[in-house]
């Protein structure tokens, strides 16, 4: 849907993407980055991220073709490794835009057009996509049988390196090297995420995956402090009302007045990204102060108490980063994690890009 009158907007910094790239430069002895924009570059915008990604990193990785023709028709002109199981549906396409496809069963080997660059993706722990270790040896005779296809890398994925202290990191790492020692010609070898290479003192190999890092954030509890959020979520309150005590608000009265106090309405909700779990949890930024939402989050408006302060309305409110709680909290008070609260960011809000 085209936005001609949106009822808040994200300010995202640029700059700042590059600011956070630098920094996990720094931290990695990896050759390469590759930058994770899929699901819309976590609700940041994929195309508009990707343009100012791509000096500093080496390749892209996308959940989907689709999302890698967007990148493609956005002027983005290296690598792309798409996750997804490729299909008859999709063969084509690889070639087409010049993609790498995921291999992670014998069949996609017959699917893939002529020429159609892959990585192999193996199954170390996380049991979602991939070939199991115990299929290296095939594996490899089917790739080397198969050589109408270019093999240009081969990967897996960590299940729990997402916070430091986890033993299964190294289990399957160990796993990992025993797979690669059936494909040492292989030009290109990863398996860390951004936590990966972050919290674990381990062989990142040829190359380091990140998301979330480019855009301020870790995936897990543990949130580095050279990191910077890139994205600021503000709407305006559009009403003030006074309401009594006793007086409940929203769905379900959840919530009731002890006192008489004024109540603002923000027009953002659950249709827009604000979890119906933050209900009588979350507190926003309005004039610099901060205000709890009350009552059950609706699809259209979150209402903040108030108290004795009758605000403007049409004052500004920051509902996300900056001086307001960032996606880490959100995700801790809602139970959640920092990936559903970005990529849930949507509905009927402008994004706003700065690149100072």
């Amino acid at each position: 849907m085209k936005l001609h009158f949106p009822n808040s907007y994200a300010e995202i910094e640029l700059s700042t993407i590059t600011k956070n790239l630098r920094e996990l430069r720094k931290r990695t002895s990896a050759e390469k980055i590759l930058s994770v924009v899929k699901c819309n570059a976590y609700g940041h915008g994929a195309v508009r991220v990707a343009r100012q990604a791509e000096p500093d990193v080496d390749w892209f990785g996308v959940a989907s073709v689709d999302e890698a023709i967007e990148l493609r028709m956005g002027g983005i002109k290296k690598s792309i490794l798409v996750f997804e199981v490729p299909s008859v549906r999709t063969a084509a396409a690889y070639q087409t835009h010049g993609l790498n496809a995921s291999v992670s069963d014998l069949t996609h080997f017959s699917i893939l057009m002529d020429g159609t660059k892959y990585h192999l993706n193996f199954d170390t722990g996380m049991n979602r996509l991939g070939f199991s270790p115990s299929q290296a040896t095939e594996v490899r005779k089917m790739a080397v049988a198969n050589q109408r296809l270019i093999c240009s890398g081969i990967y897996s994925h960590y299940s729990m390196a997402d916070d430091p202290g986890s033993d299964k990191v190294d289990k399957q790492l160990k796993k990992f090297k025993d797979v690669i020692k059936h494909f040492e010609e292989v030009p290109l070898v990863h398996i860390c995420n951004t936590g990966g290479a972050v919290h674990y003192d381990l062989e990142p190999f040829d190359m380091v995956r990140t998301g979330l890092t480019q855009l301020g954030y870790a995936a897990g509890r543990v949130q580095p402090d050279w990191l910077e959020p890139v994205l600021t979520w503000k709407s305006k309150v559009v009403q003030v009302r006074k309401i009594q005590k006793g007086d409940s608000v929203s769905y379900g009265g959840t919530w009731t007045a002890s006192k008489e106090c004024y109540i603002g309405s923000i027009p953002v909700g659950y249709g827009d990204g604000v979890p119906r779990s933050l209900s009588n949890k979350l507190k926003v930024s309005v004039n610099g102060e901060m205000y709890p939402v009350v009552g059950n989050v609706t699809m259209d408006n979150i209402m903040i108490n108030l108290g004795d302060s009758k605000i403007q309305a049409e004052s500004e409110a920051t509902i996300l980063g900056a001086d307001a709680w960032d996606a880490s909290k959100w995700a801790e008070e809602a139970g959640s994690n920092v990936h559903e609260i970005l990529t849930g960011l949507s509905g009927r809000m402008a994004r706003n890009y700065t690149d100072y």
